[in-house]
């Protein structure tokens, strides 16, 4: 059977699938590797989420190509596995903080698009781990301010202000 998952969070998963793997090459201290699955030829990239987790990061499985933002948000709402999903978010923030890719908007819309009353019980408890996991409700601005008027620094307070309430509507939704 083949295997469609894009990412793994779960630490006994993860060494399971590099025990099917040649490495190929790791980078500094072993904080990222690449590795070739030997039957299906496929690279993967291990890494650590450092964004989410402080003292040393949570570890993540990626098969590359890396996933767009588009399909880290799909994963991440959509995954039948909790640790895909849980990885998704880490590695949406971790995009976030280090590349300065933007996927609030996107993510918000996505989940105001779901039939929240009518998901089931699972369903609901994974879009809210999803909310809470990704700080889609915490109106704090996660954008530099350095170097930037007045005006622009309001302008992005008002736009995390904005997801955050959107995203706590959802979650009222969801109780």
């Amino acid at each position: 059977m083949k295997n469609s998952r894009r990412l793994y969070g779960d630490a006994r998963l993860i060494e399971e699938q590099l025990s099917q793997m040649q490495l190929m090459e790791e980078a500094a201290g072993g904080w990222a590797a690449v590795y070739k699955h030997k039957d299906s030829g496929a690279f993967w990239m291990k890494c650590y989420a450092t964004a989410a987790a402080e003292g040393g990061g949570y570890l993540i499985l990626i098969k590359l190509p890396l996933p767009t933002t588009a399909e880290l948000i799909k994963l991440a709402v959509h995954s039948p596995y909790e640790d895909e999903a849980v990885a998704a978010v880490f590695r949406l923030l971790d995009e976030e903080k280090i590349e300065k890719k933007d996927f609030r908007l996107q993510l918000v819309e996505t989940l105001e698009r779901l039939p929240l009353p009518d998901l089931i019980l699972e369903q609901q408890k994974c879009i809210e781990r999803v909310i809470t996991l990704s700080g889609l409700n915490e109106p704090d601005n996660k954008r530099e301010v350095l170097h930037k008027s007045a005006a622009e620094v309001q302008q992005d307070a008002a736009y995390f202000k904005d997801i955050a309430e959107r995203a706590q509507r959802l979650l009222a939704q969801l109780q």
